[in-house]
């Protein structure tokens, strides 16, 4: 097996269960490893420090896998991990047969997600290593997780675009149907497992069942409603009505078979930010506002653009907001802290001209738990105020 020396002082992060070291932290290369090829790790003492998978045309050059040098990255390794993760989800309160059951670095597997959605798996493998490994997984997968009939990879992305791999997608084991019914809470949903753009959001999930408890007798705005979840929940809870915004007709569509047993809900198309303006032109409010905006800030070059965005979103929401009312926003963009996204509620607040309360901060489903030693591990953030 081939060998990577790092520089003085490189490893300590690792040391502390970060796994990504960049091409800058290498000092030198022993043989001539492939290109996602597992490589011993050694510190510039050249003590052993790990296996890592190895990709030297991206930038994060080594993923750190394990440090115990007794162990081999096989079937038996990655069966290892794969049950530590299911372990997690059954201890944890998942009120839904659809969760996140391996969250990457969150479960020792760097550049992995897999999701279930009742009796079936969708697998992506972000990293060359991980594509590398993919029999290996798929392997563990069958043989760790219970009454799995079948597994479907969606590795698209672009993390994939920066390893250099392309878009893959298709069955990889068993059948896996177009569509199922998923249940969370007390809301049923329509999946479509195979499709685009019309998946399901499980780090959400916490906050799809808060939001509809809140929403008894109320009317409902869903903005970016997706596929409708925070609709269902609102509805399935004695709302009185729910408007649901837009840009994709294709979710719209999707949404519309959610909903399709409940009166009194609305499809708006359109981008949000002439949507809402429009309405708040029209006079309209709501009692709770829901406000859950794509990916605003990729990165943190784009961190100014997407808080000035995030305060236009938020102060017409609160403008549609009746006094009284609920509002919450979130932001699932990694590059936007919590105390940025709370600054991006003040300055609407000051502006919209009246008092607000935060009355709970909101997070990322347990099912993608978070990293101590990774904080990229922790993307979604959000709170619910009340207007006063």
């Amino acid at each position: 097996m081939s060998k990577i020396f790092i520089k003085k002082d490189r490893e300590r992060m690792w040391q502390s269960g970060h796994p990504w070291m960049y091409s800058g932290a290498v000092e030198k290369i022993e043989g001539k490893p492939e290109a996602g090829s597992v490589i011993e790790v050694y510190n510039w003492k050249k003590e052993f420090i790990g296996y890592a998978h190895y990709n030297k045309n991206s930038k994060i050059m080594l993923r750190m896998l394990e440090k115990d040098i007794n162990k081999k990255i096989d079937l038996n390794w990655y069966c290892e991990k794969v049950k530590e993760a299911y372990s997690l989800r059954t201890i944890i309160n998942i009120n839904s047969n659809a969760y996140r059951l391996i969250h990457s670095e969150s479960d020792s597997l760097p550049g992995v997600i897999v999701d279930r959605f009742g009796d079936y798996l969708i697998v992506q493998a972000a990293t060359l290593g991980m594509e590398k490994d993919k029999n290996l997984l798929v392997e563990a997968l069958k043989k760790e997780i219970p009454n799995i009939k079948g597994i479907y990879e969606k590795s698209e992305g672009d993390g994939r675009k920066l390893e250099g791999l392309p878009e893959v997608s298709g069955v990889i084991f068993g059948e896996v149907p177009d569509e199922i019914e998923i249940y969370e809470g007390k809301a049923k949903f329509t999946i479509d497992l195979k499709g685009q753009k019309t998946g399901f959001y499980s780090d959400q999930r916490d906050n799809r069942i808060l939001m509809g408890s809140l929403s008894k007798e109320k009317d409902f705005l869903d903005v970016c409603s997706y596929t409708g979840g925070f609709s269902l929940h609102a509805m399935v809870n004695g709302a009185n009505s729910s408007t649901l915004i837009d840009v994709s007709e294709d979710v719209l569509n999707v949404a519309k078979k959610n909903l399709k047993g409940f009166e009194n809900v609305e499809f708006i198309k359109g981008n949000i930010f002439n949507v809402l303006r429009d309405l708040v032109k029209e006079g309209r409010q709501w009692d709770v506002v829901n406000l859950d905006p794509p990916k605003l800030a990729p990165n943190r070059r784009d961190l100014d653009k997407a808080l000035k965005a995030y305060k236009d979103i938020i102060l017409n929401g609160i403008k549609l907001t009746k006094k009284g009312g609920l509002l919450s926003i979130y932001s699932c963009s990694g590059a936007v802290t919590s105390a940025d996204l709370r600054m991006a509620l003040a300055y609407a607040v000051k502006d919209a001209g009246v008092k607000a309360v935060i009355i709970n901060q909101l997070h990322q489903s347990p099912c993608h738990p978070i990293s101590v030693a990774v904080p990229e591990t922790e993307y979604l953030k959000g709170f619910l105020i009340r207007i006063i």
